[in-house]
């Protein structure tokens, strides 16, 4: 197959309240007796400069959490969820080797005389630099085998730079609940992919 291109609240007791005291002050304000809830948001900046910490973590530790391999008949084998995951969040990379388009290039079609051999690549662009990773060498990442869905994908695809090296990542599309297949739309409409590859347009 080719593949192609989130407050806090604090409560604070100022003064409890006897329901047999003598001298209360008639004057005094409900706040005096009962907690004020201040909200604590984020600035927006924050929270987006914290999401993308995260995610640098996760691509750093080879995150695969909540995820497991099942088969799928003719379709092969999938990757399923055993968690939740919320929208937005990161799910998994995808891993591969990075290469420029002309050794992409290259590679795919040497690719496509061995019959035997499957076509794992995914093209995208980084700061207007073309980019690909070729996942299709087996490697025990389960980026690489997130199958293909047009119409019923709930993860997208997001590029991300960490030290300077650009990485494919998948997040949540929207909310994912434990037990679901994960799905993405591969992208490739071109005559000669779907010729060859009709499940691309399902």
């Amino acid at each position: 197959r080719t593949k192609a291109a989130a407050a806090t609240r604090s409560a604070t007791n100022t003064k409890s309240l006897s329901s047999n005291s003598a001298d209360v002050n008639r004057n005094s304000q409900m706040t005096d007796y009962f907690p004020i809830r201040r909200s604590e948001r984020k600035p927006k900046a924050t929270l987006l400069h914290e999401k993308q910490m995260d995610i640098e973590k996760k691509i750093l530790e080879g995150s695969e959490d909540g995820l497991r391999v099942e088969e799928f008949g003719a379709k092969g084998r999938g990757v399923v969820t055993t968690r939740r995951f919320l929208k937005g969040e990161f799910v998994v990379e995808y891993v591969g080797e990075l290469l420029d388009i002309k050794d992409a290039k290259t590679r795919e079609t040497n690719y496509a005389m061995d019959t035997s051999k499957g076509c794992y690549m995914y093209y995208f662009i980084v700061n207007d630099v073309q980019y690909c990773i070729d996942g299709t060498e087996e490697s025990g990442y389960l980026g690489r085998l997130v199958n293909h869905s047009r119409t019923a994908n709930n993860l997208v695809t997001k590029s991300v730079c960490v030290d300077g090296r650009p990485h494919l990542i998948l997040v949540a599309k929207k909310e994912i609940v434990a037990g679901i297949e994960l799905l993405y739309d591969y992208g490739d409409r071109s005559k000669e992919a779907l010729a060859n590859h009709p499940w691309l347009a399902y």
